[in-house]
């Protein structure tokens, strides 16, 4: 991958990451009437709500980020298959 790629790669999903937290913190607090556990780390907080949480957290953050990933790198491809189209042509 090129830097320009590489960095459009990053700051999407840093970008697609924190939406997604603050969307679940949204439902997180909906559903349990609390905040997160990450939000209140001084509390008694029940092992299962951390380790739910973590979870969650987890799997919706490296679904976005390989999803990004394989988005930039498919656009990528295209690219580079247009790029020798043209040069062939010539």
């Amino acid at each position: 991958m090129n830097k320009a790629m590489d960095i459009l790669g990053t700051v999407a999903s840093l970008g697609g990451v924190a939406l997604a937290n603050k969307g679940l913190s949204a439902v997180w607090k909906q559903v349990t009437g609390n905040e997160p556990p990450a939000k209140n780390p001084d509390e008694d907080e029940a092992w299962r709500d951390i380790i739910l949480w973590a979870m969650i957290t987890g799997v919706v953050g490296t679904v976005i980020k390989v999803g990004i990933a394989r988005q930039v790198s498919k656009m990528e491809s295209e690219k580079k298959d247009s790029g020798k189209t043209s040069q062939s042509e010539i």
